[in-house]
């Protein structure tokens, strides 16, 4: 993992986030077009998108047991992938995405834990996200055998005037503990939908787009008692993205 990728995504954690995009808005510079330079544009930069909304786990396998209970920070950097499209339908030059907010997680009887999450992303116009998460441990790792688990999530955006976002994704994850590292890698499936708003369809005629896509991801927890540190690097589609979750757990 870029180290100086990871330090982006821990200055989304102040509030210095004048490199990202001003905001969300569809301006497209295609106009309505018979050659649909403006569709073209708006499925390229979903992707980017849908790269930056998912729900992250920043975590590793293992349950949190029935008593267990984490909150942290978090905070997820993504360069675009799309540059010359955000620039056709914004006319901003987007070189990245994120969003910073909190998280918590609570574990549950059976091997079952739940999670949620809240953040905003670095724009003017006030876009955010929130999701939900069910994990289930099937394996709950110890001194001579990984953490093995599943995870099923759901996001949806808000804030955002000139399109809705929403996206679910099922992923595996497994993790083994040495000391007080706690290395864990992943991979899963991921679908976004993100729809124009009717005037946004009305003026540049553009049509929803859906992206499904698979992920991979690898981190490792760092925990000093009740703190804990959680690098991560997450590859959705051809985007890569620098996670990073800052917290307690207990």
């Amino acid at each position: 993992m870029k180290m100086r990728h990871v330090l982006l995504a821990a200055c989304l954690l102040v509030p210095a986030t004048s490199a990202f995009a001003d905001d969300l808005d569809i301006n497209c510079q295609g106009g309505l077009l018979a050659d649909d330079s403006c569709q073209q544009a708006f499925h390229g930069a979903a992707k980017d998108v849908a790269a930056t909304l998912n729900y992250k786990i920043v975590a590793p396998a293992e349950s949190t047991g029935i008593l267990g209970f984490g909150i942290a920070a978090i905070a997820s950097y993504t360069p675009t992938q799309h540059k010359d499209d955000w620039n056709t339908l914004t006319g901003d030059d987007v070189k990245q995405l994120g969003m910073v907010g909190a998280v918590i997680n609570k574990g549950l009887p059976l091997g079952f834990d739940v999670g949620a999450f809240y953040a905003t992303v670095p724009t003017g116009d006030g876009a955010a996200a929130y999701g939900f998460q069910l994990r289930y441990a099937i394996l709950d790792g110890g001194i001579a055998e990984p953490a093995l688990a599943v995870e099923a999530n759901y996001t949806i955006g808000t804030g955002i005037d000139d399109f809705d976002y929403h996206s679910w994704g099922v992923d595996a994850m497994l993790s083994k503990g040495f000391a007080f590292l706690t290395p864990y890698i992943g991979v899963g499936y991921a679908s976004a939908q993100i729809d124009p708003s009717d005037s946004v369809k009305a003026e540049y005629a553009l049509k929803d787009e859906s992206v499904d896509t698979t992920r991979f991801f690898v981190g490792s927890r760092i925990a000093l008692g009740f703190f804990e540190l959680t690098p991560e690097y997450e590859h959705f589609g051809k985007n890569n993205v620098y996670n990073l979750r800052l917290g307690f757990s207990f």
